[in-house]
């Protein structure tokens, strides 16, 4: 079997808010942009403390809780996996689909390229990508 050699998840999601933080000055709703943290690994007893304030499986990596450029959607929503690998949980793509229901545009991105071009997109496609 051949090794994953893309970059972790964890590597992705800084890649994305170091994006994120470059341009939240030419595009202000990137201050709104925030990561749920549920791709951290937490001891057991941390674990069961989170979970009793409300961390909960499925809830997407990314969230911007911000209008897309057209008013087509509320917010956005990213479960983030890296490149190569990385599948989705069934908790996972029950909450894709909740949120959809709700009308917000929530999506799977592999790796921090799709996920930039994403929300460059949802924005209005008016920033730097790279």
């Amino acid at each position: 079997m051949a090794k994953n050699d893309s970059p972790l998840e964890e590597k992705e999601q800084e890649a994305i808010f170091k994006w994120i933080r470059s341009n939240q000055i030419r595009e202000p709703k990137l201050q709104l942009a925030y990561g749920t943290l549920n791709g951290v690994r937490l001891v057991p007893k941390l674990r069961g403390k989170v979970k009793k304030q409300g961390n909960r499986a499925g809830v997407p990596d990314i969230v911007l809780p911000a209008k897309s450029f057209d008013g087509e959607y509320p917010g956005l929503y990213i479960e983030l996996k890296r490149v190569k690998g990385g599948k989705v949980s069934k908790e996972q793509k029950t909450y894709l689909e909740m949120l959809r229901e709700q009308g917000f545009r929530a999506v799977v991105c592999k790796g921090h390229q799709a996920a930039i071009e994403l929300i460059d997109t949802y924005l209005g496609g008016n920033l730097p990508v790279f």
